[in-house]
């Protein structure tokens, strides 16, 4: 396993030895505690430090394992954030409501869009817009062409003929067919 893979196996930021410092364990311990909270402010200060320090140790050059460490870490931390948004869509938010100044009550109030948004990213084949669902493999033999209109009329001449051929072969056998068609009414 590489350290792009995992925020524990990284190569440490060399900075000047400090006991107030950046050290190697501090480095360790702040990735973990970020993989575990997702709150950069948080993960510093559970180790002794300041997000802005933070932030300078991820931007410093020679940095480049630290700051995959540190995005792994985040991606570990986003099960939180989605824990998160389901049960805002599933229980709501909590929202005050005010009569003359003081709080008289509160409503649950459901973000419909939150709720549409995890619909589609988590049942995508049911719930997205047609246009951003990706088609499957096309059925052997379908294309995209549609059959010209003189292609379309000449199937219907087809059955026309075949309509015709029944109509006549009815008349032979004795069958009284409704003739609408203007020449075999003045013959009859």
């Amino acid at each position: 396993m590489t350290a792009q893979n995992h925020p524990s196996e990284f190569t440490p930021v060399s900075v000047r030895h400090r006991h107030d410092g950046w050290t190697v364990e501090r480095q360790e311990a702040f990735l973990k505690a970020l993989a575990n909270c997702g709150c950069v402010t948080h993960a510093a200060a559970s180790v002794g430090m300041s997000k802005q320090s933070a932030h300078n140790l991820y931007n410093r050059p020679g940095a480049a394992s630290f700051r995959r460490a540190w995005d792994a870490a985040l991606d570990c931390a986003l099960r939180l954030v989605e824990d998160g948004m389901w049960s805002r869509a599933i229980n709501g938010v909590a929202r005050p409501i005010f009569y003359k100044g003081e709080q008289v009550g509160e409503y649950r109030h459901y973000d419909n869009r939150l709720g549409m948004f995890l619909l589609r990213y988590r049942r995508p084949h049911r719930y997205a817009e047609p246009a951003t669902i990706v088609p499957l493999a096309a059925p052997k033999g379908w294309n995209d062409e549609w059959p010209s209109r003189d292609a379309s009329i000449g199937a219907l001449d087809f059955y026309l003929e075949d309509l015709e051929d029944e109509s006549e072969l009815a008349r032979d056998e004795g069958v009284n067919l409704v003739n609408f068609d203007a020449e075999e009414t003045d013959e009859n």
